[in-house]
């Protein structure tokens, strides 16, 4: 079976496409990729081929071997299919960023080892260029050897940089930044420009002494305790919560700034694990799953420029139409202007495009070049106003009248307060009337008025005013995603009001409360304190039209309110499930973080001497420290 000219056919482009993949220079899709994959496994399951993991180690690279195995991953395309999977146990989902794995190595808390997967038993010695990664810690507070495992990556914007570096050097432009990790990890020479690279951690084995967790998700906090970057990642244990990570993953990847190209997910229980075990090729308790994508090529007849509500200058390619996903593509994202400039993207460009799912279409990279140089606009192209450019993207600075900004703003507090009927087409001609010139104008639309958009009848006019009227009882989420502060989204709220779950609370918040929760970078905390600020306008105005944000209520029991806006930290193996503790704090008007800090009241912990990062720092900080009766006596 395993001879026959076809299985033979799949088997060898498999080769030859997985070894140039991970050499950084891919000539076909992950998506074509896949799909040979799939066919192969159709006609011959058991195929050895499709139990290799990773290329084959480089001729003359320095080899090591594994301890653990470095397997790949089982994955589906198919909801219901990964829905049945999740049903088994409670699981843990994760961004799968497409990178590179990488192996880290510590003994006595140094990092003395950094390889590749390779093959999935033996890697490559990378321990120089890791050495120049930021988010790669070089020393880690624990006496037990460990090795880290998560995934190499290029953010879009530091492509850009590695780019512009890369040209000023005489280097060959790396395509994209899905392949320009696996190039890097082949080089001899620059490999100071692996500076440009991020590290997400997802995997932690003890090679000697007891893990101190016995979930993935606390598994996930430790990493992120001490000291490493993780992927956003979320409990599911229901098929609609499913559903909503899922919306999470797709709008994280929408923003363009890390390479995602699906999910993955792990049962919670990690003794659930042990029993399950691995296939020569993957572990049974882990699953991915990705959208199914096509590519395809098209010539580039026009670049527009846009801007957006908050003020970026989008370019998008106006391409010949193509068959994707079964849609008709005409138009193409093509991220921001410095991707523009790096790719010398322009009118006459045969392009490479990608769409999965009902994902956007994007830009994956230039086929062949049209003549000339790219351009970028001089001015905003709603208002004529100078642009400017943050080595990314460039910015109109006129946020008090560009009427792009204007019309986008209202438009995403229509959508956040899930007004239902009020299209941008019905929405323009309150606009043009005047009638309306910020979203609090909504609620001060005389019922009349309605009349005046065209073909408006009696029913249509009176559901309008109705909707609107009724959108001024609204969640505090949706009331803050509703103002569009840049580096915000439902997600952010969401974990914010979990910590500080009224609109005085958020009011009040400084970067470094935002900081302090699970998830948040200095840059994104900065920006969502700015941006209160500038919209506190906006909110007085809206709360003056009549609209009324709900606050989420703490739950009413005999210890309600017992630890009213004290702040806890837990840390060790406790009697009952952290998140159980965390619920218990909740109720009684406290909150929880996952890092100890000035503001932090008290840390419960089963080991008052122990030597762990948040105990040290409690210590240096004076912060009481509690045990689980210490809690109860407080609750009692």
């Amino acid at each position: 079976m395993y001879n026959s000219k076809k299985v033979l056919e799949l088997a060898d482009k498999i080769l030859k496409n997985k070894n140039l993949y991970y050499q950084g220079q891919p000539q076909i899709s992950d998506a074509k990729y896949d799909a040979i994959e799939s066919e192969l496994k159709s006609l011959a399951p058991n195929h050895p081929v499709l139990q290799m993991v990773g290329p084959a180690v480089s001729p003359g690279s320095t080899k090591v071997t594994h301890e653990s195995p470095m397997l790949s991953l089982q994955k589906t395309y198919k909801f219901d299919e990964l829905a049945k999977w999740v049903a088994v146990n409670p699981a843990v989902g994760s961004l799968k960023i497409d990178g590179n794995s990488l192996s880290l190595i510590y003994k006595h808390g140094q990092l003395t080892l950094a390889k590749t997967r390779g093959n999935g038993k033996v890697g490559e010695n990378v321990t120089d260029k890791a050495n120049w990664v930021g988010d790669v810690v070089p020393n880690i507070d624990t006496t037990n050897d460990i090795e880290i495992r998560g995934e190499l990556f290029c953010t879009e914007s530091q492509f850009v940089k590695l780019c512009e570096n890369m040209n000023k050097l005489g280097l060959e432009k790396p395509t994209n930044p899905r392949n320009t990790v696996a190039g890097f990890l082949g080089r001899k020479s620059h490999i100071d420009l692996c500076r440009y690279f991020s590290f997400f951690a997802f995997e932690a084995l003890f090679i000697n002494g007891d893990r101190p967790f016995e979930t993935e998700m606390q598994k996930f906090e430790w990493l992120e305790n001490i000291g490493f970057a993780t992927p956003m990642f979320k409990q599911i244990n229901s098929e609609k919560e499913l559903e909503y990570f899922l919306q999470q993953v797709r709008d994280v990847a929408a923003e363009d700034e890390i390479g995602i190209d699906g999910a993955v997910f792990s049962y919670n229980d990690l003794k659930f694990h042990e029993e399950m075990g691995n296939t020569a090729h993957h572990p049974r308790y882990k699953m991915s799953f990705k959208w199914q994508g096509d590519t395809a090529e098209s010539d580039v007849k026009d670049i527009i420029w846009a801007t957006s509500r908050l003020g970026i200058v989008t370019p998008v390619a106006v391409i010949e139409p193509v068959q994707l996903s079964g849609a008709k593509i005409t138009n193409v994202t093509l991220h921001n202007a410095a991707h523009v400039k790096a790719f010398n993207i322009k009118t006459g460009d045969r392009i490479e495009i990608v769409r999965s799912g009902e994902v956007i279409p994007k830009f994956l990279q230039v086929v062949s070049q049209g003549e000339g140089e790219y351009e970028w606009p001089a001015v905003c192209p709603s208002c004529d106003s100078a642009v400017e450019f943050d080595e990314v993207r460039l910015k109109c600075m006129n946020m008090e009248s560009c009427p792009s900004q204007q019309l986008g703003g209202i438009l995403n507090w229509i959508k956040c307060a899930e007004i239902e009927d009020l299209s941008e087409k019905r929405l323009l001609p309150l606009v043009d009337l005047e009638l309306v010139k910020t979203a609090a104008d909504l609620y001060r639309i005389p019922l009349d008025d309605f009349f005046r958009i065209p073909n408006t009848k009696d029913k249509m006019a009176n559901k309008l005013f109705k909707n609107i009227q009724n959108s001024k009882t609204i969640s505090l989420g949706h009331f803050l995603n509703g103002l569009g502060i840049e580096g915000s989204g439902g997600t952010t709220w969401e974990k914010i009001l979990d910590e500080y779950p009224t609109l005085k609370d958020v009011l009040n918040l400084t970067a470094d409360q935002i900081v302090a929760l699970n998830g948040f970078a200095e840059k994104s905390a900065n920006q969502i304190v700015k941006g209160l600020l500038a919209k506190k306008p906006m909110i007085d105005d809206l709360l003056n039209a009549g609209v009324q944000p709900q606050e989420i209520q703490v739950s009413v029991g005999s210890n309600a309110q017992k630890l009213v806006e004290k702040a806890f930290v837990i840390t060790g193996a406790l009697s009952k499930p952290r998140g159980e503790i965390e619920k218990i704090i909740k109720a009684a008007g406290g909150k929880t973080s996952s890092s100890v800090s000035k503001n932090t009241f008290a840390v419960i912990t089963d080991d008052p001497e122990s030597n762990s990062s948040k105990m040290k720092k409690a210590r240096d900080l004076g912060v009481l420290v509690w045990s689980e009766e210490d809690l109860e006596a407080a609750l009692a």
